[in-house]
């Protein structure tokens, strides 16, 4: 079989996937982390180095970063690519977890896994909205599938995990202890290749981070000062209740039911199989829950990968009996898919809701961030900020998203958030109404007052722009 016909089943899924996701949901805009990717690609782009150091800067990704460079050439389209690219890093991943069930279990344990990554409405949500999350998990998953395939096969495994380090650090723990697996397995000069595989993503983003900040340990450091500011989990005490509730997020009810009875069922039938992938889980969550120790938060998306994982067991729940010979284990179990599969059927109509708002959620904040496209568009405003490159948010929010429409430099713009920094010569103000409320409620508005000499030079149904006398 040549190569084109090889992967032409994972890239048919994948872009297929892709189409039916942006057709269905139509995005347009990235969410804040990978607006800040392109952001920073825009400022090496040019010439500046990128501002890692911004108030509430998120963490970088050096490879989320490094792609920024490549939608920048489609312009205003960018966000597009940004987030098409991740649709289809989803679709692979929906491709992967059928491969991986097939590999380790049956075709039919595979495609129910597929089906049910492909339908969580936590995981579309994230894809839709370009979280690097999607494109790490395919990563991982395709590098325990590499595993699965040709148990200790070395380079090939240790490489797709590099690549996954340089979008989380997870993949530095899995590409350590993979070396450690296969480490009685090689010679000298593999041990040698596999090392340096293990060590080039967190040597790169020490790097990078070294390169712009001065500081190898930015990210760890930031990731902790944010977790402060946004005053986000991260106790030791929090991580049993939390990492229970985040996997039953992503997964919903009826597999919370489903993959106890397909972990059941492994250990009867398929507990030499069920090794790897369980195996990857405990490392993932183990990363995930040691994280408050080093100040990082507790946050949903850290545990989409294990949860992926996770959806093939739910697969052996329903379609484990596949696997077995004909008698009466074969029956019961098959009477236990049935019950299984009875219990997504009725949860259908949840799912359904489900999906819809994530749809809906979509729609929302489409129009605020429409809204402030808009607004950093005006003629008056680009003339204002061109006059007087200073402007100033309300929160943090929006920041990224200005600066980049602007086409600002690095410290353009900013926010008297928290006391990040002093009032500048514009003012950029949400404006209380349907639009605004969902990412801004009432407890959350700015709490901003313009001062007195600033005059209204730009206000939409989102947002308004004020100016100081001269850059109006």
């Amino acid at each position: 079989m040549t190569t084109a016909r090889r992967f032409a089943p994972a890239a048919a899924t994948a872009l297929l996937v892709a189409v039916a996701l942006d057709l269905a949901y139509r995005p347009w805009f990235a969410n804040y982390d990978a607006r800040y990717a392109l952001l920073w690609a825009q400022d090496l782009a040019n010439g500046h180095s990128p501002e890692y150091e911004a108030a509430f800067a998120p963490t970088p990704h050096p490879l989320q970063t490094a792609f920024g460079l490549l939608a920048l050439p489609f312009g205003g389209a960018a966000d597009d690519v940004m987030v098409f690219a991740t649709l289809v890093s989803f679709g692979a991943l929906v491709y992967l977890a059928f491969a991986l069930g097939r590999e380790l279990f049956s075709p039919w344990v595979g495609l129910v896994a597929a089906l049910v990554v492909l339908t969580r409405p936590a995981l579309e949500r994230d894809a839709v909205l370009a979280y690097q999350d999607l494109p790490f998990a395919a990563l991982v998953v395709g590098a325990v599938l590499l595993e699965a395939r040709t148990p200790k096969r070395g380079a090939p495994v240790l490489a797709l995990l590099a690549v996954a380090g340089l979008l989380r650090p997870e993949a530095w723990v899995l590409s350590g202890l993979y070396v450690l697996w296969i480490w009685r397995a090689g010679d000298a000069r593999s041990r040698a290749v596999s090392v340096a595989l293990a060590a080039s993503a967190p040597l790169i983003w020490a790097g990078s981070d070294w390169a712009v900040t001065g500081d190898p340990l930015h990210s760890l450091h930031g990731t902790a000062d944010l977790a402060v500011a946004n005053d986000r989990r991260r106790s030791l005490g929090d991580v049993p209740y939390w990492t229970a509730k985040y996997f039953g997020y992503v997964l919903r009810e009826p597999l919370v039911l489903g993959v106890p009875i397909g972990l059941v069922f492994a250990w009867l039938y398929a507990r030499k199989r069920a090794v790897l992938p369980l195996a990857v889980v405990a490392a993932m969550v183990a990363v995930f829950a040691v994280g408050p120790l080093f100040g990082l938060p507790l946050i949903r998306r850290y545990i989409a990968t294990p949860a992926v994982l996770l959806t093939l067991f739910y697969g052996l729940a329903v379609a484990g009996w596949t696997m077995l010979p004909r008698g009466r284990a074969r029956n019961g179990w098959t009477a236990v898919g049935a019950l299984a599969v009875l219990l997504s059927v009725a949860y259908i109509p949840w799912q359904y809701d489900l999906l819809k708002a994530v749809e809906r959620r979509l729609d929302k904040d489409g129009v605020l961030y429409g809204d402030l496209q808009r607004a950093m568009e005006a003629p008056e405003v680009r003339a204002a900020f061109a006059a007087c490159p200073q402007l100033t948010a309300g929160d943090h929010r929006p920041m990224p998203y200005a600066r980049f429409w602007l086409d600002g430099a690095p410290g353009s713009v900013t926010t008297v958030e928290g006391g990040a920094s002093p009032m500048g010569k514009l003012l950029l103000m949400p404006v209380k109404g349907p639009s605004t409320r969902r990412i801004y409620p009432p407890g959350v508005f700015p709490k901003v007052k313009t001062p007195d000499d600033f005059t209204t030079i730009y206000e939409n149904r989102s947002w308004r722009v004020s100016a100081a006398p001269g850059c109006g």
